[in-house]
């Protein structure tokens, strides 16, 4: 019926369908916890925003996309960001931080 690589090639295909659903189903349970506003507590939000950066690696991952190849990206468009905004707007500050946790670890 199947030899070994279709059946790999399957359960990757299958894999990468679940990941999807679960980030559109992860960003959509952040919309509902940031809509309930003072309701909605911060344990919940920072959980569905660690699902949908795991979700986001994970998926990368089967789509044949090292973790490095990911932050490096990411470093990237972080400095772009800098590039395009002013030194004092919080989103240039937002920028910075983050490269600087990247790079450095957690003790930002």
């Amino acid at each position: 019926m199947f030899n070994a690589d279709e059946l790999n090639i399957l359960d990757n295909i299958k894999l990468i369908e679940n990941y999807k659903a679960f980030l559109l189903s992860s960003v959509a349970d952040l919309y509902a916890s940031m809509a309930k506003g003072n309701k909605s507590s911060t344990d919940e939000i920072i959980d569905e925003l660690s699902e949908i950066v795991i979700l986001s690696y994970m998926l990368g991952r089967r789509l044949g996309i090292n973790f490095s190849q990911i932050d490096d990206k990411v470093i990237k468009k972080l400095k772009l960001g800098l590039l395009k905004e002013d030194e004092s707007d919080t989103q240039y500050q937002d920028c910075a931080k983050l490269i600087q946790y990247i790079k450095e670890g957690r003790e930002v």
